[in-house]
């Protein structure tokens, strides 16, 4: 009878979800898909999830790729290994969440909240994350090959190993992030720094050739021109 009645709720479901996008989808539907493994990418992307409350929630290898997720409190969830590629995530809440190596790649992030967030060897290639609070964020290892932050908050973030090819970070706060024995580019590659605030932030052996840094505060206080 379980079964049969699984069978039946995921055939009504994909009914819906084909006719229509899913309005305010409750936590019962949500974490039944989860338990099921029903959360492939094209139903989630047929869900209307904004502002739902999945704090403290166990979402570890999720496929939530293409979801409206705007407004959504992920606070202290565990999103390890999930895939929020090309989710909208504008405004969300993930402070204090756990997204070691989950796939945000090319996902709409702005001004979202990673406050504390572990984001170890985390996908954000190509994430729009403009605006976003990251600060005290541990991005160790992290891809952030062309990802956009302009007027991010990166204040005291761990950004050791963290691949910023490409990445614009122009008028971002970067006062006191740790970029101890890193290099922002290889050949040929830029990171735009200009307008950013880098007081404070650790840069030892850090190799800054090819950055743009048009107005930057460097570490001791002082305007690059």
């Amino acid at each position: 009878m379980k079964f049969l009645a699984t069978v039946t709720f995921v055939i009504s479901f994909i009914y819906l979800s084909l006719s229509a996008p899913i309005m305010g989808a409750n936590y019962e539907d949500v974490n039944h898909l989860l338990e099921y493994n029903w959360c492939v990418s094209f139903l989630w992307k047929q869900c209307d999830l904004t502002r739902a409350n999945f704090h403290d929630i166990n979402l570890k290898n999720a496929n939530m790729s293409g979801a409206n997720l705007t407004g959504v409190n992920f606070q202290g969830a565990d999103l390890n290994g999930a895939n929020l590629s090309g989710a909208n995530l504008t405004g969300a809440n993930l402070e204090k969440a756990n997204l070691y190596r989950a796939d945000i790649n090319r996902a709409n992030l702005t001004n979202t909240n990673l406050t504390s967030t572990r984001l170890l060897e985390a996908d954000l290639t190509l994430a729009n994350l403009n605006h976003a609070n990251l600060t005290d964020a541990n991005l160790l290892e992290a891809r952030l090959w062309g990802a956009s932050l302009a007027g991010a908050n990166l204040n005291n973030a761990s950004l050791h190993g963290t691949n910023l090819e490409y990445a614009n970070l122009a008028d971002s706060n970067l006062s006191g992030a740790d970029f101890h024995s890193f290099s922002f580019r290889s050949y040929k590659q830029e990171t735009n720094l200009s307008n950013a605030n880098l007081e404070g932030a650790i840069i030892t052996n850090t190799d800054l050739s090819g950055v743009i840094m048009r107005g930057t505060i460097m570490p001791d206080g002082s305007i690059n021109e």
